[in-house]
Formats: structure tokens, C-alpha cells, sequence
């Protein structure tokens, strides 16, 4: 496979191929997806069966068909979050150490060097898949899945990993940074699991009058949703949505998976040489050049400069992440793509709810709330991980390392820097709640959404700070930090409501707010008296408070984990500099000394 005399996809897969397979990782996350696989199928048993008889035809069919629910769903959450993770430094990684150009002055091809990188990145993908079609066969076994339905899944799986993969290494041709590109491909993925119903919302707000026939009608998008199309065998003989979708239509959607992604392979393919080269001419010298370092312009610039800010004397290293650490124009891009769309839909759940005309299905301001708050989150645990992991590629890290800047004004002005993005998340979540809260008068709704988000941000920071310390590795650091979170986001709800009554006094609803989906969503809707009736809102908000503490508790300690761990996993010494001064423990510095006239360097 490594010569041009066999049949393969060049010395590039060869190598890629053989490298990942010594890789433990790969081998962790098939084993991660098999536990959760099987804790899955334990939650739905226990939920079904509570020991007492033997169980009727009926009640296994019901068994089966929540085993393949829930092997379906932790399968499409895995292979989602996988495929992007593991394509994403494909390029970039390559572009930033110079292996690329010389691979370009070899006698490989484009093709070869396209095909061979995006193939290598599948293979732990497709195993993810392999390790999962066994458990998924199972449910068929206990009465009420199809034999083919677990067939239609792996179709739908399939595509969503190649087309994972193959955009991720596609943007990693134009993006110069790994989690430019992962914050782009997770944020294309939340917008095409989210088009189908932000379609049917708008759809729905038109008058009928301004509705034209060519229109495409409010479920048109449906049939493209990778979880409603594997989930929808499950719906056979029910009325709501367009209908169960069969094999034929999951086969037609992997079939333009497919297709898309092999369009955008020859894109990669076609432009890669040229990029690349006008890339690495232009430079980061020239970049900055071409954009020096107080060119700020624009009336948001000029806002920024009158906000209050950390001062440099206080701890240089926030104030280089609060005043040097500008957005990308990709970030700059996601972000605000994301407040426009978070924006317009709040307003119209706020307008709606002080009405008290809030249309749709009972808490549809508390699931835009949910959705908005979890999306963010999820953005925002790729830059909680970057605000230490680029630096540690870069190398720049270690010039800050051989400062005598203590360990904690390093790690704590990273956590702040990373931590300034959780605030401006509160702010449309809080204006819901308080616009909600008119309809039952609780007056602490607002303050308790506020209090949970922060909670949420702050354990998110922490645990990508800490993965960043101690992950050598960007991606891997990102993609576990992304993939817990996803975890917890996904198995606290079902978790809770499987083990726990989910009544109006029973305790799932508490328990199942550890997930910020359910956490922030149900609660808007409870204290806007549209989560159902029964339930109490005093006893609902004493287990916000709790989780309030809880994330708090867990932020403290993986950062003070962090504080312990930093030294020794990035190789700084501790102990007392020359002249009696300890390297890690020394105080703000002087402006007037040769260590300040380092940190003038730093800051530029």
C-alpha cells in the first residue's frame, strides 16, 4: 500500500494508518461507546422491568424498541462529535509544522495526499460504527424492531461520519487553526440538526397569504434530519410528522452523504497545492504587518476599549488574553451567525410570552432557551481547551514558562480569559425566563437561569483547561472535552427520568438538570407554568441551587487539579530560581526590570 506497484491509496494512508493504530486512544474510544452502549441498554431495562414476574410479548417489544432508541442516539452523538475531531488538524497540523510543503516537492499526487489523509481519519470512525452494529441487531431480538431498521441506522451513521470527516479536512485546507475548524464543523452540525425546525417555526409564523405555492411545506426538511430519519421506524402506525421513513429513504440520505462528500473531497483535492503555497508565503510576519496590533477599527473596537479590562501589572497573562487574543474571522463568523439566530428567536419567545400569547407547543420559549444554552456551551468548550493547547503547539508557552510569573497568575488568567465568554451566554436565557416568569410572578427564576449557566460555564472551562494541561495533544484534548460534555448534555435526562420517577413530585426532574439542555429549558418552562401541571416550582428551583453548587464545586476542584498538575505535566521547574527566588511563586512584575521588558515582548 505504501509503493505506486499495489493497489492502495498511497504512502500517506500507509503512514497516517500505521501511526493511529499504535495510538491507544482509538482503541479507549471504541471501548467508551461499547460502556455507554451497554449502560444505555441497563438504564431501559431497569426502566421497563422492576423484577416482579415475568414480562408479557408486549413489555419486550417495548424493551427492544427503547434499546434501539437509545443505541441509536449515543451512536449518531459519537460519530458526530468523533468524525470532526479526527479530520479536523488534518491540514492544519501539517501547514503550521511544514510537512505539507515538502510533501507537495515529492511525486505524490493531490489526490493521494487528500484521499490518503481523509481516509485514514475514517478508519477509527467506521470502527466506531463496526463496534455498534452488533448492539443494534440485539434490540431485533426482543420483538418491535424491524430486522432492517438497525440496517437503515448504520446507513445513516455511515453518512454522517463521511460527510463529519470529509467536511472537517475540507475546511482544514483554508483554516490555519485546528479549532477554527472544529468550531465551524460543530456549528454547521448544530445548524442542520436545528434547520428542520427553525424551517417549520418560520414557515408557521408566515400569514397564509404570504406563502407562496413553490414554498417548500414545514416538514420539508425532515427527511434530512439524521435523528428523526433513524428514529422515525420507531413511529410506524402513528400519526404526527410526514410518517415513518423507510430503508429506502435513509439509503437515499447516506447515498447524498456520500455525493456531498465526495464533491467536497475534490474541492480539498483541486485547491490544496494553491492554498497552501499562497498561505505559507504570505507568513504570520506579513499577517501582522498587513494588520498591525492597535488597528481597531469599527464602533464595536471603540466600544470594546471603554469596558473595563484587567490591568498588566495585575496579571499580564489575562491581559494578553483580554486584549491579544482577538477572534478569527471564522470565530467572529460562527459567533455571529449563532447571536442572530439565538437573538431573533428569543425576541419572538420574549414578545410573545409578555403578550401572554405564546404560541406552539406548551414550553417552546423554555426548548429555544434549552437549545441556544447547550449550543453555546458546546462552542464554547472548544475554546475553553485552545486558550492553553494553541499556545502549547505554537511553543510560545514555553517562553511564558521561563518567566517568573507564578503557576497560579498562568492557569487563573487562562481560566478568566476562557471564562469571559460564559457571561454574554446568560444574558438571552435570563431575558426568557424573566419575560416567562410574568405568567406565575416567581421573581428568582431569572437569577436562578443566570446562576445555572455560569455554573455550567465555569465546570466546561475548568475541564478544558485541565484536559488542555494534561493532553499533549490539541484534538484529543478537544474532542474529549466536547464529548463529556455531549455525555452528560445527552445521558442526564434519560438517566434521570429512567432510575428516578419523573412524576410531578418525583425526583427526575431535579436529577435530569444536570443536563443544561433540560436544566435551563425545563426550568423556563416550569416558571412560565408551561412544563405541566403538578409540578412545584419551590422544590424544582432547590434543586437548581443544589446543581448551582454542584458545577461549582466540580469547577473549583478540576482547577485547583489543574494548579497541582501544571508544573509537572508541562515540565516547569518549581523550585527556588538563583538568588533565592522561587521561579513559580514570584509576585507581579516590575515594569522597570528586565523581567518586565520580557513581558513588553509578550504583550507584543
Amino acid at each position: 500500500m505504501a509503493t505506486r506497484s499495489w493497489l492502495g491509496l498511497g504512502p500517506v494512508f500507509a503512514n497516517e494508518w500505521l501511526t493511529a493504530s499504535r495510538r491507544w486512544q482509538g482503541y479507549a474510544l471504541r471501548s467508551l461507546l461499547v460502556l455507554l452502549l451497554l449502560l444505555g441498554l441497563s438504564g431501559v431495562w431497569q426502566g421497563h422491568h422492576n423484577g416482579a414476574g415475568e414480562l408479557s410479548v408486549r413489555q419486550l417489544a417495548e424493551i427492544g424498541r427503547g434499546f434501539y432508541a437509545v443505541s441509536t442516539l449515543i451512536l449518531l452523538g459519537l460519530v458526530g462529535l468523533a468524525a470532526p475531531a479526527a479530520a479536523a488538524g488534518a491540514i492544519c497540523l501539517d501547514k503550521d509544522r511544514g510537512n505539507l510543503t515538502l510533501l507537495f516537492s515529492t511525486d505524490l499526487t493531490d489526490a493521494e495526499i487528500v484521499l490518503g489523509k481523509l481516509a485514514a481519519r475514517l478508519v477509527p470512525v467506521l470502527g466506531l460504527i463496526a463496534c455498534a452494529a452488533p448492539v443494534l441487531s440485539l434490540a431485533t431480538l426482543l420483538g418491535g424492531v424491524d430486522p432492517a431498521m438497525p440496517t437503515g441506522t448504520i446507513l445513516v451513521c455511515l453518512a454522517c461520519g463521511v460527510f463529519g470527516c470529509t467536511l472537517a479536512l475540507t475546511l482544514s485546507v483554508w483554516g490555519r487553526k485546528t479549532h477554527e475548524v472544529l468550531l465551524a464543523t460543530y456549528a454547521f452540525g448544530i445548524f442542520w440538526l436545528l434547520s428542520a425546525p427553525i424551517w417549520a417555526g418560520l414557515v408557521w409564523m408566515l400569514p397564509w397569504w404570504a406563502r407562496p405555492a413553490w414554498l417548500p411545506g414545514s416538514l420539508a426538511l425532515l427527511p434530512y434530519n439524521p435523528v428523526f430519519l433513524a428514529l422515525s421506524p420507531l413511529s410506524a402506525g402513528r400519526p404526527p410528522g410526514p410518517g415513518p421513513m423507510g430503508l429506502g429513504s435513509q439509503a437515499r440520505f447516506c447515498a447524498l452523504g456520500l455525493l456531498t462528500s465526495a464533491l467536497l473531497a475534490a474541492a480539498a483535492t483541486w485547491r490544496i497545492r494553491a492554498v497552501v503555497i499562497r498561505q505559507a508565503g504570505r507568513g504570520a510576519a506579513t499577517r501582522r504587518a498587513n494588520h498591525p496590533a492597535g488597528a481597531r477599527r469599527g464602533p464595536l473596537a471603540q466600544l470594546a476599549r471603554l469596558l473595563l479590562s484587567p490591568s498588566l501589572d495585575g496579571n499580564p497573562v489575562l491581559w494578553r488574553e483580554w486584549h491579544r487574543r482577538r477572534p478569527s474571522r471564522w470565530s467572529v463568523a460562527v459567533w455571529g451567525i449563532f447571536g442572530v439566530l439565538s437573538g431573533g428567536f428569543s425576541l419572538w419567545v420574549i414578545v410573545e410570552a409578555l403578550n401572554r400569547a405564546l404560541p406552539g407547543t406548551p414550553g417552546i420559549g423554555g426548548v429555544i432557551s434549552g437549545v441556544q444554552v447547550s449550543a453555546g456551551l458546546l462552542l464554547l468548550s472548544i475554546s475553553a481547551v485552545t486558550s492553553l493547547a494553541e499556545e502549547r503547539q505554537r511553543g510560545s508557552l514555553d517562553v511564558l514558562l521561563a518567566t517568573p510569573l507564578s503557576t497560579r497568575s498562568i492557569v487563573l488568567g487562562k481560566w478568566w480569559g476562557a471564562f469571559r465568554g460564559v457571561p454574554p451566554l446568560t444574558v438571552l436565557p435570563v431575558l426568557i425566563a424573566a419575560a416567562m416568569a410574568t405568567h406565575t410572578g416567581f421573581a428568582l427564576g431569572p437569577v436562578l437561569i443566570g446562576g445555572l449557566v455560569v455554573a455550567y460555564g465555569a465546570a466546561i472551562t475548568s475541564l478544558g483547561l485541565a484536559l488542555a494541561t494534561w493532553l499533549p495533544r490539541m484534538d484529543r484534548a478537544i474532542g474529549l472535552t466536547a464529548g463529556l460534555y455531549v455525555v452528560v448534555l445527552i445521558a442526564a435526562v434519560p438517566v434521570g427520568m429512567t432510575f428516578f420517577s419523573n412524576g410531578p413530585n418525583g425526583a427526575g426532574p431535579g436529577l435530569a438538570s444536570a443536563s443544561p439542555f433540560w436544566g435551563v429549558g425545563f426550568s423556563s418552562a416550569m416558571f412560565g407554568d408551561n412544563a405541566g401541571p403538578g409540578h412545584e416550582i419551590g422544590r424544582h428551583a432547590t434543586w437548581l441551587v443544589l446543581w448551582i453548587v454542584a458545577y461549582g464545586l466540580i469547577a473549583f476542584g478540576l482547577l485547583l487539579a489543574t494548579l497541582k498538575t501544571f508544573n509537572r505535566c508541562l515540565s516547569r521547574f518549581d523550585g527556588p530560581a538563583p538568588g533565592g527566588v522561587s521561579s513559580t511563586n514570584a509576585g507581579p512584575l516590575d515594569c522597570g526590570s528586565p523581567v518586565a521588558a520580557s513581558a513588553r515582548s509578550f504583550r507584543r
